[in-house]
């Protein structure tokens, strides 16, 4: 078990500490890899931050940016975003996306960061596509420039859902569990589906349109209250590992230990710097053992040729002390081949003292030197 992205309600909470970047203004930009981005902000009165963005987590880092070869992608966005003023963060209803958007004498922009199925990172303006970190192309929509930016289908908002949407909801789905439900229909994810069915008191397992009205009535109170949380984040411990970090305490990690964070943001930046440095030992060490097997290889097959080295000379040396004998055999089996077929000369050849081996496909013999 261990946390590799950020579910709706968690960047629903995270954008509440983000808020402190309104209106900053952007300094820099860095694009360490092909679907992250770094943004130097500078906050009036607070100075310097650092935005690190990708589809996996969104955080304020305390690390001090990547610095490197500016990429095509990053040389644009800093071209279109110069100068530009951070006027507002949102999450579109409720999706796993989260909309910066920038103001400067070139107009409005927004950079969006989309943390579903493969995600992306893409810049638009009046909701035309002008750049994005990676061309795609989905039934319903394309992700490439000019294009006009389509958001994913959603047909229900879990920050506005009211009690009668939730009942049609629960009596038409087509999942099987009402857990399934929660965490699809209604975006939660699996952590957050679970936490509402403990706290409702349902079995998760239960199918949706066996709810009766009582079990309806809890869910919808208990969906007010997550919704309204304050927030208390948490990283959540399993055997001196931290497996999850959290808005808020959860009932769900009742039997695991539930750390209180100084931050979100900050539990986010330790968990997943941590994940990432270890993710690039991992490979570190997976490029030094391939390196070590070439190495080793290597050292077995010049092992293996200083001995066919060795075994060849002994073999040169045997011929060079019998060259007469050899000659000899060799002249003999040249004159005998004139009149006879090599089968017949495998069969007269068969209890011969020196030749031990007759091949008539290839025409050759094994002879036994002492």
């Amino acid at each position: 078990m261990a946390k590799t992205q950020l579910s709706a309600l968690e960047i629903h909470y995270l954008l509440k500490e983000l808020g402190i970047l309104l209106n900053s203004k952007l300094d820099k930009i860095y694009h360490p890899k092909k679907k992250e981005i770094i943004l130097q902000l500078h906050v009036p009165n607070k100075g310097k931050h650092t935005l690190t963005i990708s589809p996996t987590a969104i955080f304020l880092a305390k690390t001090k940016p990547f610095i490197g070869e500016p990429s095509d992608l990053c040389m644009y966005l800093r071209k279109k975003l110069k100068n530009a003023r951070l006027r507002s963060i949102s999450q579109p209803d409720f999706e796993r996306i989260v909309s910066f958007n920038f103001e400067n004498k070139q107009g409005r922009f927004n950079l969006l960061v989309e943390m579903f199925s493969t995600g992306n990172i893409i810049l638009l303006k009046d909701n035309k596509i002008l750049t994005a970190a990676e061309y795609q192309n989905w039934s319903n929509r394309t992700i490439k420039p000019r294009e006009e930016y389509i958001y994913p289908a959603k047909e229900h908002n879990f920050l506005e859902i009211k009690k009668p949407e939730l009942k049609k909801l629960l009596s038409s789905t087509k999942k099987d569990s009402l857990v399934k439900s929660l965490a699809i229909d209604l975006s939660l994810g699996g952590t957050y589906a679970e936490e509402l069915c403990i706290l409702s008191g349902i079995e998760k397992s239960k199918k949706p349109s066996e709810l009766e009205e009582k079990d309806i009535s809890s869910l919808f109170e208990n969906i007010k209250k997550i919704r309204t949380k304050k927030l208390s984040p948490k990283t959540v411990i399993q055997k001196d590992k931290t497996v999850d970090i959290t808005p808020f305490k959860l009932k769900y990690y009742s039997d695991l230990k539930q750390k209180k964070a100084d931050s979100f943001n900050k539990a986010l930046d330790d968990y997943f710097s941590k994940k990432k440095t270890s993710e690039k030992k991992a490979v570190q060490e997976k490029k030094l053992d391939r390196i070590k097997n070439i190495i080793q290889s290597q050292k077995d097959t010049i092992k293996k040729l200083e001995s066919d080295i060795k075994e060849n000379k002994a073999k040169a040396d045997k011929i060079y002390e019998n060259y007469q004998l050899i000659d000899s055999l060799l002249k003999e089996l040249k004159q005998i081949s004139k009149k006879h077929s090599w089968k017949d000369i495998q069969k007269k050849l068969k209890d011969h003292k020196l030749i031990k081996q007759v091949n008539p496909k290839d025409k050759t013999i094994v002879v036994e030197l002492r």
